[in-house]
């Protein structure tokens, strides 16, 4: 048998519970007990639901930091993307310069293209070195348009290759 607990309530409660007792033919007894048990078992829930609506919280702004590193990184997966065509891109223009003929060996006069000049430094030809084509003094057999073209694309080039490696860093 329980224990015995005295207590004194309003009579418009007292009168509840005996309704609420005739109502599902409990004893007076027995329905303040499965009233108590279903207020303290309500309690209890309320701190758990307390504690689930804190983690609840905790994890939608868990997930919004998230959404904004995802958002971040998108965003830089792009730039990465367009910075990375328009190095191919220029590369690609200074690949088709240097295969274009630029000027004639000093020495054996047959025809010298970008790749000889800049890469190579020697006449495919002959072998002889070029650096006399690279001074800036006129020249009767050298494209003065082709040079300025092929030292503005490795111009350009050189300044996305260091901006390259600066937003790398």
């Amino acid at each position: 048998m329980g224990e015995v607990v005295y207590a004194r309530v309003p009579e418009p409660l007292k009168q509840a519970l005996h309704g609420h007792a005739a109502e599902r033919e409990l004893t007076l007894t027995r329905a303040v007990v499965e009233l108590l048990e279903r207020g303290l078992q309500a309690t209890a829930d309320a701190q758990s639901v307390s504690e689930l609506e804190a983690k609840l919280a905790a994890a939608s702004s868990e997930r919004e930091q998230t959404r904004a590193r995802l958002r971040e990184a998108e965003f830089g997966l792009q730039a990465a993307r367009e910075r990375e065509q328009l190095t191919a891109r220029t590369y690609s223009a200074l690949a088709e310069r240097s295969r274009q003929q630029l000027a004639s060996c000093p020495q054996c006069r047959k025809p010298v293209c970008g790749r000889d000049l800049f890469v190579r430094g020697r006449c495919p030809h002959c072998n002889k070195p070029l650096t006399s084509l690279l001074m800036p003094a006129p020249r009767a057999n050298l494209d003065s348009n082709e040079y300025l073209a092929l030292l503005g694309a490795l111009g350009v080039l050189v300044g996305l290759a260091l901006a390259t490696a600066n937003s790398a860093g």
